[in-house]
């Protein structure tokens, strides 16, 4: 019954989205009005967040504002200093409307797709490089019949029109993003990207070292272990033959700490509770999490684009591939897993040589992180909000 009254509220909506969609086109647009967003306007982050915070600081003559889709984001982002707006408001919803360009990280959920006809969309991703399948299509095949019709009735408002701009960080990028779904950008610009040029920026000064400081003994190594997007609410990865003998053992004779945090948008969002010394489990959110990376001396993940924003700093990334085969069945991954720039583990035992190998011994990937590097961001100068602005001002 449940899920009969959310199909027929879906229905209801997305009538209700074409209609305003229809409405939305006859409210004229302002020239120097940008709207943004991300994350289906839960957090202040990523390529948006970048990009708004450089026309805050080097553009005053565009006005521009956060959409927020809840009242407690947006009272918290005002706080901040952000000018950020409730999405679901009369007021809003005029000045959405008069909106000329939009600028997203995750599509059509970080905005009111119902109030941008003849505006302009933006998507400035938040991937720069994917691993995993980010076909629509493809990942909805893998569901059964039932299942797909009713994901085509919850996205509908992808059919109602498409993103215009795609902004990618290099050739070899926009290569790999490119997917067959009708709502995907049509034109596509290499400009780089916003978050590039903050990760490029703590690269040439020096992490601010605020971030785990609080956490970690004097001149230990920090290892950010951060797994992709689970739907299984059972999946642990410390299921894979840890140890926390071995783990106290290992993490004291090479001075190493550990901090794990899931994905923010994970089916479980429990932190586990465990007494360990040197191993913090935590969760990181969108606005802290390049900050983390800046700190960070090792990374560790699985399937998340992560890794490609990490590599900017050339430091060593080790790859887990603990349920491949379970994850492989219902995404499916997009590369050759074994061509990434790391050592490829299935178990603690190899997470722990691998980390002092590399940290202490012999980073034997380096070559291999340099080549990554160069595909994905050529020579980056830094400037990429710049050309971002310069173009999308004469639109």
């Amino acid at each position: 019954l449940k899920k009969l009254l959310i199909f027929f509220y879906l229905i209801i909506l997305i009538f209700f989205t074409l209609v305003l969609y229809f409405f939305s086109g006859f409210k004229s647009k302002k020239k120097n009005l940008w709207g943004f967003g991300s994350l289906a306007g839960q957090e202040f982050r990523g390529n948006s967040k970048y990009l708004y915070k450089y026309l805050e600081k080097n553009h005053k003559e565009i006005e521009i504002y956060w959409l927020a889709k809840s009242l407690k984001e947006d009272m918290k982002l005002k706080k901040q200093d952000v000018n950020s707006i409730y999405a679901y408001s009369l007021n809003s919803f005029k000045k959405i409307a008069s909106t000329n360009l939009f600028f997203c990280t995750h599509g059509f959920v970080d905005l009111v797709v119902g109030l941008t006809r003849k505006a302009k969309i933006i998507m400035l991703g938040h991937m720069t490089y994917t691993i995993k399948n980010n076909f629509r299509s493809n990942i909805l095949k893998k569901k059964s019949f039932l299942s797909r019709i009713f994901e085509q009735i919850k996205f509908g408002y992808f059919y109602i029109r498409k993103i215009d701009f795609g902004i990618y960080s290099s050739e070899f990028s926009k290569k790999n993003l490119i997917t067959n779904d009708e709502w995907f950008p049509q034109k596509k610009l290499t400009f780089g990207l916003p978050k590039s040029d903050y990760l490029t920026l703590l690269k040439d000064t020096g992490p601010n070292k605020n971030f785990f400081k609080k956490k970690i003994n004097e001149n230990d190594k920090v290892i950010l272990f951060l797994p992709t997007r689970r739907d299984d609410k059972n999946f642990d990865i410390l299921n894979f033959g840890f140890s926390s003998k071995k783990f106290k053992l290992f993490a004291e004779q090479n001075k190493c700490t550990f901090f794990i945090s899931h994905h923010p948008t994970n089916a479980n969002k429990q932190i586990p509770k465990y007494d360990i010394d040197r191993l913090h489990f935590f969760n990181i959110d969108g606005n802290s999490i390049d900050d983390a990376l800046g700190e960070a001396d090792l990374l560790i993940t699985d399937y998340g684009s992560i890794f490609a924003d990490f590599l900017i700093f050339n430091k060593p990334i080790i790859f887990t591939k603990f349920d491949h085969k379970k994850y492989i069945d219902e995404i499916g991954l997009k590369i050759d897993f074994d061509s990434l720039p790391g050592p490829k583990v299935d178990n603690w035992e190899s997470i722990l040589f691998n980390v002092k190998e590399l940290l202490y011994e012999n980073d034997k990937y380096l070559k291999s992180r340099e080549k990554w590097i160069n595909n994905l961001y050529g020579k980056s100068d830094g400037k990429n909000c710049e050309r971002i602005v310069e173009h999308f001002k004469t639109q």
